[in-house]
């Protein structure tokens, strides 16, 4: 894998198990740093190496992020190999950066069901999952444009039950299309914003 992603010039950040190889080469960096711990109560280390797998070709970057966290004995390490010329830091920032990735996937598949592709033929199940996606897209714009005031980040679920799967009458007349809700109806204003 990471031969085709050099070959094809794709920057990746792939976590890597520790083994003993790179136990020993981070060896001389897990002492604890001297002095009081910042007020997150976590001190950070960051270490740049070269490394070798024995089924890799050539040796590749490897950033080490070594973690002490207050009251804990032992520190908290994680490898991530990468073709990246970035910092370090940036490096790790990036990496961490995934799990945001991964939330709005699993967001997408619990409230819009991408992941329901039964049909037998490529074609429907792909043309489904796009559905999705350009339904997913049209919340996320909602929920950054017009719900950002608020200080509570609104999930999809929330959007879609609150405002979406409303009562409501559409009513054309000329040249406006207008969606008549109840006026005890208690997110009007949340219509009005949107809509408005």
């Amino acid at each position: 894998m990471y031969g085709y992603c050099e070959g094809e010039r794709v920057t990746y950040f792939i976590r890597l198990p520790a083994n003993a190889v790179l136990n020993r080469l981070i060896d001389p960096y897990l002492t604890r740093p001297v002095g009081s711990p910042p007020k997150s109560g976590i001190q950070i280390r960051l270490v740049d190496l070269r490394y070798q797998a024995q089924t890799w070709d050539k040796e590749r970057r490897v950033v080490v992020k070594i973690e002490w966290h207050d009251g804990e004995l032992f520190p908290r390490i994680g490898f991530i190999v990468t073709n990246s010329k970035l910092p370090a830091g940036k490096v790790v920032k990036v990496y961490n950066g995934r799990g945001d990735v991964e939330n709005r996937i699993k967001e997408g598949k619990n409230t819009l069901r991408w992941d329901k592709t039964s049909c037998h033929r490529f074609a429907a199940n792909q043309a489904r999952l796009l559905m999705g996606v350009l339904a997913y897209k049209l919340l996320h714009m909602l929920r950054q444009l017009r719900l950002m005031r608020e200080e509570v980040r609104r999930s999809m679920a929330w959007l879609i039950k609150r405002l979406i799967k409303v009562g409501s009458k559409v009513a054309y007349h000329g040249r406006r299309w207008q969606v008549h809700v109840a006026s005890a109806f208690s997110l009007a204003g949340y219509y009005r914003a949107v809509f408005g």
